[in-house]
């Protein structure tokens, strides 16, 4: 559509410039690109995004998806004054922006050593006076924001950080949204006096005032989580459904992964093909900043052999992986897109006969133990070195998606010299290529 539009009220539309990544708030999810510039032409990306879904305000979504596909189109930009202006190829205007400046949870470039953390898996994040929700609201960080950790409370549940703008310079802020980096060996933070209960209030004499129109109630939370299936044979599938409404965010995922590489819209379903019997919980963050969880367990039975006809049947297939050595070509990010690989880097795998894979993740080597039969696929959870490569760029980050696809393997086919590993919801995980 040829039209130049506002925002929608109630919503706010930002962007970051790093010096090759473009960041920010498409309005209701977080996205980000790579970007350049030659003189006044600047080239941007396809942005990739968060998948939450916001019901509110009516046509959020909508102006979230317009703003992106504008963004990729800009081909040249020109800044007056405050305002930026991107237009496209054919030289109309593809966005408008007005410089912000934004202070807010101070992030210092930190050093290797550092301890850091990052706000995620929430729009707004509360800072309190101590650690738990009984302490009063003292401040707020966006998703994104980044601080430094001075320490921890003693139930490893709440980060002290360093806020020199706020009353003592220090805030407490709930570990379960905040990734943490080199905060191993900060000291355990003695948690301040609780807050004193505030005495009751006189019961005022009742003073006669005017019908007030009654404000409607906050929509309660609708959430709704089941299987079409909780008892399947090994080697059958079950189908996970959600409806959740009135809500911030929501999270479907294996008991005991990392909830926040699983972020889900509101409503929608999934199929999954365990191997033994698995517990699935959906996480759930409502609106006033409680958390509630809802599980479901499917239970996979082990096929009974039946009697031994004569003659004796033959031997199970050998493990086709064992022995084997692949160099990945390709792989799922985990946000619904199949990439290739950082230019310079190179991971590789190698399965042995005895139910151990290793190889190198880019950066990090990994090991984990795996189990083949037929063409299904378990990988446990890789075990990683701990060493920091900053670069090429986003060596890091292609090493901890590629990690989290390994881990997401169900089945397996090998076609040649190529081996295609897909995950429980029949997606392309992995794709490799057998090494010499």
């Amino acid at each position: 559509r040829q039209a130049v539009v506002g925002l929608l009220p109630d919503t706010e539309i930002s962007a970051d410039f790093g010096e090759s990544e473009i960041t920010g708030d498409a309005g209701c999810n977080q996205y980000f690109a790579g970007y350049s510039v030659n003189g006044n032409v600047i080239d941007i990306g396809t942005p990739a995004r968060t998948f939450r879904f916001c019901p509110e305000p009516t046509g959020v979504m909508d102006q979230e998806t317009e703003f992106l596909i504008a963004l990729e189109s800009a081909a040249t930009y020109s800044i007056e004054g405050d305002q930026l202006w991107m237009r496209t190829a054919a030289d109309e205007i593809a966005v408008i922006m007005k410089r912000k400046v934004v202070v807010d949870l101070p992030a210092p470039k930190p050093t290797p050593k550092t301890p850091t953390g990052r706000v995620v898996g929430a729009q707004t994040l509360n800072i309190r006076s101590g650690p738990s929700t009984a302490f009063p609201v003292i401040g707020a960080a966006r998703a994104g924001d980044e601080g430094e950790i001075i320490g921890r409370s003693a139930d490893g549940r709440w980060w002290a950080v360093a806020v020199p703008s706020l009353p003592g310079g220090v805030g407490w802020v709930s570990a379960d949204f905040v990734v943490a980096t080199n905060a191993e060996n900060v000291p355990v933070i003695a948690s301040p006096p609780p807050p004193t209960p505030r005495p009751p209030t006189p019961t005022p004499v009742p003073i006669a005032r005017p019908t007030v129109q009654p404000i409607p109630p906050t929509p309660s939370p609708e959430i709704s989580f089941w299987a079409d299936r909780t008892q399947i044979n090994q080697g059958e599938c079950a189908t996970l459904n959600w409806s959740v409404n009135n809500v911030q965010a929501v999270w479907v995922y294996p008991v005991g992964q990392p909830y926040h590489r699983f972020p889900r819209t509101g409503q929608g379903n999934e199929r999954v093909c365990p191997t033994t019997t698995t517990t699935y919980e959906m996480r759930v963050l409502l609106r006033n900043g409680q958390t509630v969880f809802r599980q479901i367990t499917i239970n996979v039975t082990q096929p009974i052999a039946p009697p031994q006809p004569p003659p004796a049947a033959p031997p199970p297939a050998a493990n086709p992986l064992a022995g084997t050595r692949w160099t990945v070509v390709n792989f799922n990010n985990g946000m619904g897109a199949v990439t290739g690989l950082v230019e310079g880097t190179t991971i590789t795998m190698d399965f042995d006969a005895a139910g151990s894979v290793r190889g190198n993740a880019g950066c990090n080597t990994f090991s984990a133990s795996y189990q083949a039969g037929g063409n299904t696929l378990s990988v446990t959870p890789p075990i990683a070195t701990k060493i920091s490569c900053e670069s090429p760029a986003g060596v890091m980050q292609q090493e901890q998606q590629f990690l989290a696809a390994l881990q997401s393997a169900a089945t397996f086919q090998i076609t040649g010299s190529q081996l295609q590993i897909r995950s429980g919801g029949d997606a392309l995980a992995i794709m490799a290529n057998r090494a010499p």
